[in-house]
């Protein structure tokens, strides 16, 4: 399953940190997509929950940056 991510809301780097910090670095592929970036997860019972907690992070990434 592929989730579509604006360059103009995160970075690749960030898009990577965020993989390592959700534990699916190595998992989850990164691919250039125009300007912005597929995300490529694998196809499987929670593959919905993944990208789901992985967008929750990201999220939580940007609050927490932009709180302090």
């Amino acid at each position: 399953m592929n989730l579509l991510i604006s360059s103009k809301e995160y970075d690749y780097h960030t898009l990577v940190k965020v993989a390592e910090m959700a534990g699916l670095a190595g998992v989850i592929g990164f691919h250039q997509a125009g300007d912005d970036y597929l995300v490529t997860f694998p196809d499987g019972d929670k593959t919905e929950a993944l990208i789901a907690d992985y967008k929750g992070r990201l999220k939580d990434l940007e609050n927490n940056i932009w709180s302090h």
